[in-house]
């Protein structure tokens, strides 16, 4: 008989790792042992759509049996947190950096050794792969020259460190042949975020289908939802096992039996919720009552203002409010607000091209985003100027990356139901929470 580790001595490594990945941790392997081992030349390490693991023979020689199992399990979170599944249009190089630092703090947690190079990072822990691109993207503010005769001078000739290339966030240009986030794909420099000499444990290719074309999105929740179900049997079938020394992480396992909720569909909800209450004197209208006339204040469909407060900072892209602004118009069909007023804001009121301290939108017209500044960030001015400008909110949706923090006495002069629709993280409360947060994808 001839053993598959003499006719293929590389081979045969991977599977005899993935077998103690198998005693070690059952989980975890449960979803390695379904991906087909392939070969394939033109990557530099390994790497899975969902399927397959694709290897290559020279990298699997250069490292030692527990990095191979390591990078196994890399491979294996890589699936079961979905990465193959959720690129949307971010560069696929800054994907694969930020898809690594999730995954190796996990790894590490299990003690289990990676090959020289691997990204690693103890402030990205908790993060979602989502925030952690948008924490890369981030720009870096310039570094001030040093003094003269400090020695730090650049000399004529000495080139800077800015990269060429794709810009965070923004979907790189393909080249003819190459699918999406395939080899190919990537340019020879760096990712923004990505380290110098950066060498990927293994990456992350974007699922396609048997016809070797992107899926759809119909198809991408279809896969969603299997990977799911495979996520909590594997989990399973690890506590009938009772045995191996490594458990799929909590997080992990929180992440597939939460129900899968598309963010437009929770902002059509909160926003049915918040316009869908009768009409009460519990709160006389403020618009009248400097005449000593105390109407109801419009909660139902029909009535109250819809407040939209939009972080100017330079965190959010001009193309990103432009489309989250474009989902609302489609959901204010249904919750019918008297008006729509659009707040723009970073360390202060953006006012508009005629001082007007916000744009103004009866039902009927389409919400427009004016051209976004870029600057520092506040969230209190937008719920102060609601007080001083005596709008009526039905909701308030603040659509921000979540990085600044909330008044420590903001809650006071709030009575209104709050949406934080983040495209990062959410924000931090120095007071009273107040709100919902909802992540949102743009």
């Amino acid at each position: 008989m001839t053993y598959i580790t003499a006719k293929d001595p590389e081979l045969g490594r991977i599977m005899k790792a993935r077998s103690r990945l198998g005693s070690k941790a059952p989980g975890y392997a449960a979803i390695v042992f379904g991906l087909e081992l392939v070969e394939h030349p033109g990557i530099d390490t390994m790497a899975t759509d969902g399927k397959s693991i694709f290897w290559n023979r020279e990298f699997v020689r250069g490292i030692n049996d527990r990095e191979l199992m390591g990078v196994l399990m890399h491979e294996g979170l890589h699936v079961m947190l979905g990465h193959h599944l959720r690129r949307g249009k971010t560069n696929p190089a800054l994907w694969n950096v930020a898809c690594d630092y999730t995954i190796n703090i996990v790894v590490k947690d299990a003690r289990e050794p990676l090959p020289e190079g691997a990204l690693y990072d103890e402030k990205f822990r908790g993060f979602t792969a989502n925030q952690i691109v948008k924490m890369l993207a981030k720009p870096t503010p310039p570094t001030p020259p040093p003094p003269p005769g400090s020695g730090g001078e650049s000399q004529p000739g000495e080139q800077g460190n800015g990269q060429p290339g794709d810009q965070p966030g923004e979907e790189s240009s393909d080249q003819p042949g190459d699918a999406p986030g395939q080899p190919g794909d990537q340019s020879e420099e760096n990712a923004p975020g990505q380290p110098d000499g950066f060498e990927p444990a293994g990456e992350i290719w974007d699922a396609v289908g048997d016809d070797g074309e992107a899926l759809s999105e119909a198809e991408k929740q279809q896969a969603e939802e299997t990977l799911k179900r495979d996520v909590i049997v594997a989990a399973a079938a690890e506590k009938a096992a009772g045995s191996g020394s490594i458990t799929i992480d909590e997080g992990i396992l929180d992440s597939a039996k939460a129900a899968h909720v598309d963010w437009l569909e929770a902002l059509a909800d909160f926003l049915d919720r918040s316009f869908g209450q009768e009409p009460t004197l519990a709160k006389p209208s403020r618009r009248h009552l400097w005449r000593g006339d105390y109407f109801p204040s419009l909660k139902g469909i029909g009535g109250g203002d819809l407040v939209i407060a939009i972080d100017t900072s330079g965190s959010v892209s001009q193309q990103e409010a432009e489309r989250f602004a474009a989902e609302i118009d489609g959901i204010r069909e249904t919750v019918k607000p008297d008006r729509t007023c659009v707040i723009y804001c970073d360390t202060r009121i953006q006012r508009g091209k005629d001082g007007q301290l916000y744009d103004d939108f009866d039902s009927y017209d389409d919400i427009e985003v004016r051209k976004i500044q870029g600057g520092g960030t506040r969230f209190d001015p937008p719920f102060h100027l609601v007080v001083q400008e005596a709008l009526e909110p039905s909701a308030l949706i603040y659509f921000t990356d979540g990085y600044c923090y909330v008044g420590s006495d903001l809650a006071e002069i709030v009575d209104y139901p709050v949406l934080w629709a983040t495209t990062g993280v959410a924000p931090d409360f120095h007071g009273e929470e107040f709100g919902e947060v909802l992540e949102v994808e743009v």
